[in-house]
């Protein structure tokens, strides 16, 4: 299909981009300016402005099949109607999709009802007070014969970007993870590509006056979210909570209710109806290890997908973390390749072979963090071949509570990492603890 899409050069427009052109679709992207933007892998581009719905006259032309209205609302809703019109009115008669992007604030506070569905009244908190009247007048263009949907995404994760984006930034600037509202507050969630890939089902077989829930994770903690954060900021402190109060002195009285509304909003409609498959890392797992902390990169061999196999590596020492908080012999010896390993311990200790690993470490692991575990960070990787890459991470111990212990030294492993049958293992390893 030829697919107008507005939003096409924000974060979630970026997104549903390619992964409309990875499924064969080609983008007609509506921008407000003519410039070229090259590497965006558009098909075409049009020219005009949400904000101004005059200026949407003949974009939608016979040659399109499908619009995604993905540009977000105006605040005025006269102007977002008048867009809605601008938009759906050439796709009547035809039966061809308008797909609306709304949000799952529309839905208010959940309360004591957990994972709410597409049947859930709307009861909107006030930054998106008439946003279900927008969805309305979506739905009603079914009656005109267009094929009209919304999808009403979670919060939104993933590449670095979104509301937790926000959590990071506060973490490092506050020096202390942060959170809104009280200690119970729940976020829905999904990630950016995973939505993408809902919009893409969306467009090709959602049927006319469908509602949407795009949510890969029904109610996330956003304590755990923000120490996650804080974990991306390098932050590594306890949460604190920021009352309604306190936090409208920063962002406003609007956006300080939306990121303490405490919700449970279930995305299982859209997996058993339209096969929607979310396969992303989980919110926490991505602010934690994910795209959220930069990690340097040399070497990357050309040809060879250098994100996804940094993102690899990084789950692989994620792992190896979780083995040793969780003192998961077994699993920490699963890192590890088969064939002639070697590892150097934080003490100096030699070792040599899978078998004298394994049986330092089963003598060891268990009962080694009742007092203290570590975090572990990659900060660089070296590929010195496509299957081989040299990788610097920071460990830092914490107490239980995930918090910094001062007084003990950082240590520094390097690995050794090579792939073999598609997965990542480390072939050698030492630690250096770093002298205070």
């Amino acid at each position: 299909m030829k697919v107008l899409l507005t939003g096409a050069t924000g974060y979630i427009g970026s997104a549903v981009s390619e992964h409309l052109a990875a499924a064969g679709h080609r983008v007609v992207a509506l921008t407000r300016g003519a410039e070229p933007r090259p590497g965006r892998g558009w098909h075409a581009q049009v020219v005009g402005d949400t904000a101004d719905p005059a200026s949407l006259a003949g974009a939608v032309t016979p040659e399109i099949d499908a619009v995604i209205h993905l540009a977000p609302p105006s605040g005025d809703v006269d102007v977002d109607t008048a867009v809605v019109d601008a938009l759906a009115t050439p796709l009547r008669g035809t039966g061809r999709p308008f797909v609306y992007t709304s949000g799952v604030w529309v839905l208010g506070a959940t309360g004591e009802a957990q994972e709410v569905g597409e049947e859930t009244p709307t009861d909107p908190i006030d930054i998106v007070g008439y946003r279900p009247r927008i969805e309305e007048r979506v739905l009603a263009e079914v009656a005109e014969g267009v094929r009209a949907v919304v999808v009403r995404p979670g919060i939104v994760y993933g590449r670095g970007g979104g509301i937790p984006a926000l959590l990071v930034d506060r973490a490092r600037r506050q020096g202390v993870p942060e959170y809104y509202g009280d200690e119970d507050v729940r976020w829905p969630t999904v990630h950016v590509d995973d939505l993408a890939e809902l919009f893409v089902a969306a467009v090709e077989r959602a049927e006319a006056g469908t509602v949407w829930h795009g949510v890969g994770e029904s109610a996330v903690a956003v304590r755990d979210l923000a120490r996650a954060a804080g974990r991306a900021a390098g932050v590594l402190a306890a949460p604190q909570v920021v009352t309604v109060e306190q936090a409208a002195e920063v962002f406003g009285p609007l956006f300080a209710d939306a990121l303490a509304l405490d919700q449970s909003v279930s995305g299982a409609a859209a997996r058993a109806v339209l096969g929607w498959q979310p396969g992303g890392p989980g919110a926490v797992a991505e602010l934690a290890w994910g795209s959220y902390r930069p990690v340097e990169v040399f070497g990357a061999p050309d040809g060879t997908d250098a994100e996804a196999e940094v993102t690899a590596i990084r789950r692989l020492v994620a792992e190896v973390e979780h083995a040793q908080q969780n003192e998961l012999v077994d699993r920490f010896l699963s890192v590890f390749r088969r064939e002639d390993p070697v590892w150097t311990t934080g003490h100096g200790k030699r070792l040599s072979g899978f078998e004298e690993i394994a049986a330092f470490t089963r003598k060891v692991l268990p009962g080694a963090m009742t007092e203290s575990t570590a975090v572990y960070d990659v900060e660089r990787v070296l590929f010195l071949r496509p299957d081989v890459a040299a990788v610097n991470v920071r460990q830092q111990p914490v107490r239980q509570d995930g918090t910094r212990i001062t007084d003990l030294p950082e240590g520094r492993p390097f690995y050794i990492l090579v792939k073999e049958d598609g997965a990542w293992r480390v072939g050698a390893a030492q630690n250096t603890v770093v002298a205070g």
